[in-house]
């Protein structure tokens, strides 16, 4: 009898959202296990991969940051974490990811409706950012050869208006479960088959 491949997600809240929901897809052909908390921005999931990963020796990783990168402080109007620093964290954590062995999906951050989320939160997101820190990280897995699992495209594709919540940016229950299917399906593409 094979052992059950073991899934590790790493991602910040919208991904704790959309995690048990895949565990409850991939129930019997995987183990989805989360990162502890919420994996934050870049520099954070750079900081911690070392301790997520000790003890663990996932078949399959399913990564994404970037929602907090973008975050635009209200007192001096700069981002959490520039472009710039963002594409070397990215390299960092792909190169990192792939010294485990295991393999990997990076999956694109959902969208940000600026109207809804700007005017509920102490900071700004804007969509465009988004557009352009994707683009960013795109660049550099699929120079590493890695897959990737548009998530941002799917919530487009099935009405981001109606799968964000109020705060423009965490989804409707409707939303995980549309962003679950897609992550479950790309994680499916690389588990063996009985």
């Amino acid at each position: 009898m094979t052992e059950t491949p073991e899934v590790l997600i790493i991602g910040d809240s919208i991904s704790i959202g959309y995690t048990p929901r895949v565990a409850d897809l991939l129930a019997g052909a995987a183990k989805v296990t989360h990162n502890e908390g919420n994996a934050g921005d870049s520099v954070n999931v750079l900081a911690n991969l070392d301790s997520w990963l000790d003890g663990q020796s996932p078949a399959v990783i399913h990564f994404n940051c970037g929602l907090h990168d973008i975050k635009i402080a209200p007192h001096d109007r700069t981002r959490q974490v520039s472009l710039e620093q963002y594409r070397a964290n990215i390299a960092a954590i792909t190169g990192r990811l792939k010294a485990s062995g295991a393999d990997l999906i990076w999956a694109t951050s959902t969208p940000v409706i600026d109207q809804r989320h700007n005017a509920v939160k102490e900071y700004d997101r804007h969509n465009d950012d988004v557009n352009a820190y994707n683009a960013a990280a795109e660049e550099i897995v699929r120079l590493e050869g890695l897959p990737i699992d548009d998530l941002y495209g799917a919530a487009i594709a099935h009405g981001a208006e109606m799968l964000l919540s109020d705060d423009g940016v965490h989804m409707t229950a409707g939303g995980y479960t549309v962003l679950a299917e897609a992550v479950a399906a790309s994680i499916l593409a690389f588990l063996p088959r009985n």
